[in-house]
């Protein structure tokens, strides 16, 4: 196959920038009115990791609530406004999409930090299925729809329409299906957005690999619709009637989405400008789980960090203990995984480590003073080891940490480090952790 040539792909229009900032200023305009009219808004936001999939799929059903069923709704980003600069490949696909100014453009939780409890008891769920607990209206909260591709954890059947938790490589998968099904009219520079996510989640819907059906589905309904169907047009896609049509192999050969995806996936794995601490949070996301094993059934709290370099171009003579030590006493963690994936220096394959770090000098609660962290660890190396799928194997250069005498160093932390299989994803690991945590025995 030939090297994909570069395409400039620019928006069509500003119509969906214009309807994110409205629908921003018209919101926080109801929220500081004091007059309850916020509680007439639904938010829809995505997953904390805050990754192009969250925001697309946040962005897109707003966009269907709104425009097409007359229900007022505003996407909520999970992270700081700052915090955006982190991912290159997002603020790239925002632009694609026409957002110029994405930072003010988009609402996120730190626009809200003044509203407290939080303004709003309606929401939507995308890319995830739980509502975090962070989320603490005045109100009991109504959880209207979810749209997720992840394991299913159960909640919301009796009040989520539609309420959609089906595997996928990407959830925009799922949203562009409820876009077509509801016959709903969108901008060019929305498809674009939501083709992005879908590229970069499934490789570039690369044959054999995380895409299926519903994602080469998504992605030819979309591509249609997209700012990218002229540059088809012009490499001798079928149309009709200015209409492209397009076929699942023929897209994966398709010279501009070849180059998109491959602009947004150097752009994501490009982190050399971050440091350890903003690799951590970088793709972050974080979970609670009680414990019924445990004599007083304590509530931890569990995080789980994608970084897509190895341990030893990062981590090593202690930042990893340092650095991971530092995030979980700011996020108030228990348990920290750092989850690495990056492609081998000879033959380019794709290889996976998982390091992992309990601290002991802060209990759960409830746990009367007194917590076994031995009978947790334990418990989670147990686990860890027996899975079939995540197929670990103690890390040969760094198995009990990136220092030695670590016990005399960070007296407070159990490391554990371990390679993996190379095809289980954080979407693997988390249903595992939360099956070790959550276990009777």
């Amino acid at each position: 196959m030939s090297k994909p040539q570069h395409h400039t792909l620019t928006p069509g229009t500003s119509v969906l920038a214009d309807f994110l900032a409205t629908t921003k200023e018209n919101y926080l305009r109801d929220i500081r009115s004091g007059t309850g009219k916020a509680n007439e808004w639904t938010v829809v936001m995505g997953n904390e990791a805050g990754d192009l999939d969250s925001i697309a799929s946040a962005v897109a059903f707003a966009w269907l609530r709104t425009q097409a069923l007359s229900q007022p709704t505003i996407s909520l980003l999970r992270t700081d406004r700052e915090d955006l600069d982190l991912r290159a490949e997002n603020v790239y696909a925002l632009g694609l999409a026409g957002l110029s100014r994405p930072k003010d453009e988009l609402l996120f939780v730190s626009d809200l930090a003044e509203f407290q409890p939080f303004p709003s008891s309606k929401f939507a769920l995308v890319d995830h299925n739980r509502l975090a607990s962070t989320f603490v209206p005045a109100d009991p909260p109504s959880i209207v729809a979810v749209v997720d591709h992840h394991a299913d954890e159960g909640f919301y059947e009796d009040t989520a329409e539609p309420r959609i938790v089906v595997p996928s490589g990407s959830c925009a998968s799922h949203i562009s299906t409820l876009l077509e099904d509801a016959k709903a009219e969108f901008p060019p520079e929305l498809a674009t957005l939501l083709l992005s996510a879908i590229l970069i989640d499934t490789d570039g819907l690369k044959p054999g690999g995380k895409a299926i059906d519903v994602d080469r589905r998504a992605a030819d309904f979309l591509v249609r619709k997209s700012t990218v169907a002229s540059f088809l047009q012009g490499q001798g896609f079928n149309s009709s009637n200015g209409t492209v049509t397009t076929s699942s192999s023929s897209l994966y050969e398709s010279e501009v989405l070849q180059s998109l995806s491959n602009i947004l996936s150097t752009k994501k794995e490009d982190v050399s400008h971050l440091g350890p601490r903003d690799l951590l949070r970088r793709d972050y996301k974080e979970y609670d789980f009680v414990l019924p094993w445990h004599p007083s059934e304590s509530t931890i709290r569990a995080g789980l960090s994608t970084v897509p370099v190895r341990l030893s171009e990062w981590a090593l003579d202690g930042k990893l203990e340092t650095e991971g030590e530092a995030w979980m006493k700011e996020r108030g963690l228990h348990i920290l995984g750092v989850l690495t994936a990056y492609r081998g220096a000879t033959k380019g394959k794709r290889k996976r480590e998982m390091a992992w770090i309990i601290r002991t000098d802060s209990p759960p609660s409830p746990s009367d003073g007194e917590f076994d962290f031995d009978a947790l660890a334990g418990r989670l190396w147990k686990g860890l080891e027996a899975d079939e799928v995540l197929e670990v194997k103690e890390h040969k250069k760094y198995a009990n940490g990136t220092v030695d005498g670590i016990v005399e160093s960070f007296p407070h932390l159990r490391v554990r480090v371990y390679t993996q299989n190379p095809h289980a994803t954080r979407k693997v690991t988390a249903p595992v952790l939360k099956a070790i945590m959550e276990a009777q025995t």
